[in-house]
């Protein structure tokens, strides 16, 4: 019974504090994943490739009180299906893995040798990765729906030139 009120005070606890911090799976940073770029404002355009558009926007370059170098906002075919937070220094990095944990639970670490560490959420996926000799990392946020889109948009392309390759011979 008492192990049962710690549970429901916990999941109380920890939603509120998703609540407070403003941010939920749906978004990043406030914009909702998925959202058309024409409904995000103050975006300035960056490289584009393969139906990817990369922005950033002018804004504090911070994660909590944490500096960061930048903040990328990518799109598929003008829809939010990725971010990306780039960083120095391997106690940002502890700090941000230990933010991370507490956020979105214990991550998965498939490689031990590796500083990499994965969130698989419902419809996101999030991956920290830092290299101890750079000391650099980044925080990569991946909108499963857009993302499995691409993927599926690729691998009809690819069919599509197969079979192009294939009617020529």
């Amino acid at each position: 019974m008492r192990k049962g009120i710690f549970l429901i005070l916990g999941a109380y606890i920890l939603g509120f504090w998703g609540v407070a911090f403003g941010e939920t799976f749906e978004t990043f940073r406030g914009i909702q994943w998925g959202a058309d770029k024409k409904e995000v404002s103050g975006l300035t355009a960056g490289p584009q490739r393969e139906n990817v558009e990369v922005y950033t926007r002018n804004e504090n370059k911070k994660v909590g009180d944490i500096e960061v170098e930048s903040i990328y906002y990518l799109f598929y075919k003008g829809k939010f299906g990725a971010a990306m937070i780039n960083f120095q220094g391997g106690s940002r990095f502890s700090t941000l893995k230990e933010a991370l944990r507490q956020k979105y639970g214990t991550g998965e670490r498939p490689d031990a040798s590796v500083e990499k560490y994965i969130w698989d959420l419902k419809d996101l996926k999030i991956i920290l990765s830092f290299s101890p000799v750079k000391e650099s990392g980044s925080i990569d946020y991946f909108y499963q729906p857009i993302v499995q889109q691409r993927e599926k948009d690729k691998t009809k392309a690819s069919q599509q030139n197969t079979r192009k390759r294939i009617d020529d011979l």
